[in-house]
């Protein structure tokens, strides 16, 4: 009577596992804040991947940007998104543009709300996230960038995460700009309360 319990248990157990879900994929378009991890902890990129229980594709380039196209990827981040099709991610991040600061206001409302057009258009049913521009400090141009964001990734459907504030903080931006350990734990913090609220 045992051995048939036993059996009949492990019957009906198999079927749970072979239904088990598998996670989200998620896939990160960004500059090298998204790249690069810091030295002895995780980047904020792989800490959220982590607390969502997502399996993580960091498409991050350095230098790329809304309107500037990085130095070994040589793509912006809208040209990045037809890429990525056969990865088929869930979740789609968006994240970066301090490398468009030096380009006009126009140029940035541009090319930002063509990227969420072609981040909705290529993926239709994948959440995205967009997340402000992780620069020090508030200038003039991060806020063109900032609100830029916010508006297309409203326009699409995407939902946008300011990090502006916590950055003004000089103890999580490095020298020449990079986030500090402190400062990948601040974005990370931030982004996964945002992603857990909704």
């Amino acid at each position: 009577m045992r051995r048939v319990a036993i059996l009949v248990a492990a019957m009906m157990a198999s079927p749970l596992v072979a239904c088990a879900p598998e996670p989200p994929t998620a896939v990160f378009v960004g500059d090298a804040a998204a790249l690069v991890a810091p030295t002895n902890a995780p980047s904020w990129v792989d800490s959220v991947s982590a607390s969502q229980g997502w399996t993580e594709i960091n498409a991050g380039c350095s230098d790329s940007g809304y309107t500037q196209r990085g130095t070994v990827c040589m793509a912006t981040f809208r040209e990045q998104l037809p890429a990525l099709v056969p990865d088929e991610p869930d979740v789609v991040v968006v994240s970066g543009g301090v490398s468009d600061l030096d380009a006009t206001p126009g140029e940035i409302r541009a090319a930002v709300r063509a990227t969420y057009l072609e981040a909705r258009e290529t993926f239709p049913d994948a959440t995205i996230y967009a997340v402000a521009g992780l620069a020090t400090g508030p200038s003039d141009a991060v806020s063109v960038l900032d609100d830029a964001v916010a508006e297309a990734a409203t326009s699409v459907g995407a939902i946008y995460v300011d990090v502006s504030e916590p950055l003004t903080d000089p103890t999580l931006m490095a020298d020449d700009g990079s986030l500090t350990a402190a400062g990948h734990a601040a974005v990370a913090e931030l982004t996964s309360n945002v992603i857990s609220a909704e």
